[in-house]
């Protein structure tokens, strides 16, 4: 599995369609494997917190979810890496699930936003096995009911979404626990699922402005990772590459 090394992570080399039927693969043989992203965001969270970009790179499959990443890879000469979304790649997935009727268990999102997600999932696939669900917003005795749910479902693949750098901790906590082969850390995928959060207009995401739109839709809650975090990243890209720090 080829590499490129951004901000001392190692991201895969992968095509949108490599790293679906590679994960495929892995619930198929019941490998246990963990898959992350990282985007703009994470990477500037794992230049400030040693403890999650260790997490990171202990993954076992970590890919580029934002075009700055794609860039980053190319002004540092590594692997040519492709933007990968969960929205680009969450409904080709589900149909190959389908197909090879592996079982999914979804744990993402506040109250009541896993289950229309589910809804909607289940009726653009009708055969696609989502077996549990529950919301990320876990407390003690929640999360052993989970744990024994994925257990007890035989997930073969546990989608969980709780943002950077929860999930990547909260995965790292229980993964000898977590019975599902393919664990997956995917972010506010499920809210774009369920509909609660608007799609990027296609000629915002052609001009490599997806990051204008979540702010506009989110400015309160966005404004510091963009109009913040954006430049900082690009700062920290332009050091390494002038310096090697």
């Amino acid at each position: 599995m080829k590499t490129v090394n951004i901000l001392d992570v190692e991201v895969s080399c992968f095509k949108r369609n490599e790293l679906l039927e590679q994960i495929i693969s892995w619930a198929e043989e019941g490998t246990r494997k963990t898959i992350t992203y990282v985007n703009a965001h994470c990477l500037n969270l794992s230049a400030r917190q040693s403890n999650y970009r260790e997490l990171l790179n202990q993954t076992d499959l970590i890919y580029a979810d934002g075009v700055s990443v794609v860039w980053a890879s190319r002004l540092l000469g590594g692997c040519p890496l492709e933007k990968i979304t969960g929205r680009d790649w969450i409904y080709d997935f589900c149909a190959l699930a389908s197909q090879k009727k592996l079982r999914i268990y979804i744990l993402a999102g506040k109250p009541g936003v896993v289950q229309h997600a589910n809804a909607n999932l289940t009726q653009q696939f009708p055969d696609l096995k989502i077996v549990g669900w529950h919301n990320g917003y876990l407390d003690k005795d929640s999360r052993t009911h989970v744990l024994q749910s994925i257990k007890e479902t035989n997930a073969d693949v546990l989608f969980v979404g709780m943002g950077a750098p929860f999930q990547e901790q909260w995965i790292a906590k229980h993964r000898e626990e977590i019975s599902a082969p393919v664990c997956w850390g995917v972010g506010a995928l499920f809210d774009y699922v369920a509909g609660q959060e608007p799609p990027v207009p296609g000629w915002l995401e052609y001009l490599a402005l997806e990051w204008l739109w979540r702010l506009i839709v989110d400015p309160l809650g966005k404004w510091r990772r963009y109009l913040v975090g954006n430049p900082l990243f690009l700062y920290r890209l332009f050091r390494r590459l002038l310096t090697g720090k």
